[in-house]
């Protein structure tokens, strides 16, 4: 009978261990489960926000640069800025890695000018730089170098995060100084895609001061896809010079279609435009990148 009874007991401290057992495991794959469906996304998405903000900062570390080469126009001294284009996933875990692209784009923008005869006094078209995200959290967004702009855009618009060298004084007649930066590759490379950080190489090449002066301006139009961002730009502007915007005294007005934005100036409004133009060259590393620890 003892022994028996010896041996019920081993059973039932056998069961419980492998109770035991399956609840530690169950307790295990609940926290892994939940800290992967929940805690990583979170994670992760805010990981790749914070990288956006860094290709933010670097596409105004990247305009800094390019002002540089304004304010020098010394030839053959280029300037590297670095830009990461995607983020790492976590270590030990089930997420997934960011990835982007940057490519130097030929006829991003144009700019255009008529006067009151409808003739053009000026139309140049000129490159840019983007930046486009891979997220797999985060939304999407795009960093664009436009006519030395730069511009935010995702899904929902676009905004300007750095103003162009744009500027208006409003006395006996409207001045406008506008200093437009075309960008354009000469045998370099024009595109990089992948993760990691690579530099994007710029130089100075030419600035054209010597564009004559335009006089009775009536319209100024920004060839670009951007248009809210150019359209609230252009507007604040204006108005911040006390140049009124569909009201008494109109003094212009800003029409918005598929292929850009126009400003449109009243017969009443003397327009003065001085557009200067400068050349940078670029060029990124070459190639597709992968397997960047």
């Amino acid at each position: 009978m003892n022994r028996w009874r010896k041996n019920i007991k081993n059973a039932d401290d056998a069961i419980v261990g492998v109770v035991s057992t399956f609840l530690i495991v169950g307790l295990v794959v609940a926290v892994v489960s939940v800290v992967q469906t929940v805690y990583i996304p979170n994670w992760m998405e805010q990981q790749e926000a914070e990288h956006m903000e860094d290709v933010g900062n670097q596409f105004a570390q990247l305009k800094y640069a390019i002002e540089e080469h304004l304010v020098t126009k010394q030839r053959d001294i280029p300037i590297s800025t670095s830009i990461t284009l995607g983020s790492k996933e976590l270590p030990f875990l089930l997420s997934s890695r960011a990835f982007g692209s940057v490519t130097i784009l030929s006829n991003q923008c144009t700019i255009t000018v008529t006067n009151r005869s409808n003739t053009t006094l000026f139309s140049s078209s000129v490159g840019g730089i983007k930046y486009s995200s891979a997220n797999a959290y985060f939304l999407n967004q795009d960093y664009i170098y436009e006519a030395g702009a730069v511009i935010l855009h995702q899904d929902q618009g676009n905004t300007m995060a750095i103003k162009p060298r744009f500027l208006v004084t409003n006395e006996e007649e409207v001045s406008i100084s506008f200093t437009i930066t075309n960008i354009s590759t000469v045998g370099g490379k024009s595109s990089i895609a992948g993760y990691g950080t690579y530099p994007v190489q710029t130089e100075f090449s030419a600035y054209n001061d010597t564009i004559p002066i335009m006089q009775n301006v009536s319209t100024i139009t920004i060839g670009t896809e951007y248009q809210n961002a150019w359209h609230r730009f252009l507007n604040g502007t204006l108005r911040n010079q006390g140049l009124n915007y569909h009201g008494y005294g109109t003094d212009y007005t800003i029409l918005l279609n598929e292929s850009g934005v126009t400003v449109e100036f009243a017969e009443s409004t003397a327009v003065v435009l001085d557009i200067t133009r400068i050349q940078i060259n670029a060029q990124v590393a070459p190639g597709w990148i992968e397997n960047i620890k």
